[in-house]
């Protein structure tokens, strides 16, 4: 079963998602939630959010939702198409939190929105990505 615990152990711990900050905080049955608090590794000139950051993050959502629909024994997935609108500025402090939701589930292709709120529910970037399914096992 694919749960919180899993997420993180495979898709955060040692790797780009943990030393940017984020955290996975809930797995449902088909939806996955990160968090990230902006700080200054995040930010460009200006005192505000690189828009990259919300592509890491939307990414990150992604990835880890398409485990809620294969085998990660048997299969993995991968973005072969990501977009985002860049809606309001983040900066330091502002909590945000990332949500997907699935538009499609196909056998060799998944399609997720992913929106990132901040601390006070304003919608900062929407984005969506297309996952590619392999058979090539995601762990080992």
């Amino acid at each position: 079963m694919f749960d919180l615990n899993t997420a993180r152990n495979i898709f955060i711990k040692g790797q780009l998602p943990e030393s940017f900050g984020i955290d996975i905080t809930l797995v449902e049955k088909d939806s996955v939630t990160g968090t990230l608090v902006v700080d200054h590794r995040h930010l460009r000139p200006g005192n505000i959010m690189n828009g990259g950051v919300s592509l890491v993050l939307l990414e990150t959502m992604g990835s880890i939702s398409t485990c809620l629909y294969i085998e990660p024994e048997k299969y993995n997935a991968f973005g072969i198409q990501v977009n985002a609108n860049h809606l309001a500025v983040a900066r330091p402090g502002d909590v945000l939190s990332a949500k997907s939701t699935p538009v499609h589930i196909g056998k060799t292709t998944q399609v997720w929105d992913v929106n990132i709120t901040n601390q006070k529910g304003k919608l900062v970037s929407s984005g969506r990505i297309t996952m590619l399914v392999t058979e090539a096992p995601l762990r080992g």
